[in-house]
């Protein structure tokens, strides 16, 4: 990781809250429309993006959330710590849920005012894309920006974009995702680290804060 921290981006989802969202009727709607070539929500934005198909799924789950997010579950108390660093360097946010959907997370979050960006899916397809985006919009050397997420995806924007990453794993099946591979171990050798709280990332962000 680099020496310096001037920006931190956050995904939303599974990083700072959890959405009660039905995906199952998401899912089957989303096969049923693309005639069961997409079998994720993922997958499904990236080859459909601003498509037709697209904007069908995207309004049906944009209703979805804007429901979950008024029972979310705040994770790890995420927000405190995330004030902790407004003003101190700037916050961007990217979520692959509406944009929306989101500012009323943030609303709700109390974190509206640590906005320096915010991308959603109506702006890019994919984590990486995303990750771009906000970087442009952030206007900070790559080196100095550090992103916190939930997926192995979000490492993998992160190393595509050239910036340092934290993923929170919090409850993690098994480290070992074959008979010779180990997930902590590939994220080690890019220098991302594997933490299993919201606070953990944080610290981990802080010591590069101020080294």
């Amino acid at each position: 990781m680099g020496n310096t921290v001037k920006a931190v981006v956050f995904d939303i989802d599974g990083t700072l809250v959890m959405l009660p969202i039905d995906w199952n009727a998401i899912v089957s709607e989303i096969s049923r429309i693309s005639n069961g070539g997409a079998k994720t929500f993922l997958g499904f934005v990236a080859r459909y993006y601003n498509t037709k198909e697209f904007w069908h799924i995207h309004k049906l789950l944009e209703e979805e959330e804007l429901r979950a997010a008024e029972s979310m579950r705040i994770l790890d108390g995420a927000p405190n710590y995330i004030e902790g660093l407004c003003g101190v360097m700037r916050i961007g946010f990217v979520t692959m849920q509406s944009r929306k959907a989101a500012r009323r997370i943030l609303e709700k979050l109390g974190l509206t005012k640590c906005v320096d960006a915010l991308v959603a899916r109506e702006d890019a397809p994919t984590r990486a894309t995303q990750l771009s985006v906000v970087l442009s919009s952030l206007g900070v050397e790559r080196k100095d920006v550090v992103f916190v997420g939930d997926k192995v995806g979000d490492a993998i924007a992160a190393i595509v974009n050239n910036i340092s990453a934290v993923i929170v794993l919090r409850n993690p099946v098994s480290m070992r995702i074959s008979e010779t591979d180990y997930l902590d171990e590939d994220l080690e050798v890019f220098g991302i680290p594997i933490v299993r709280s919201f606070s953990e990332a944080v610290e981990v962000v802080k010591k590069l804060i101020n080294s």
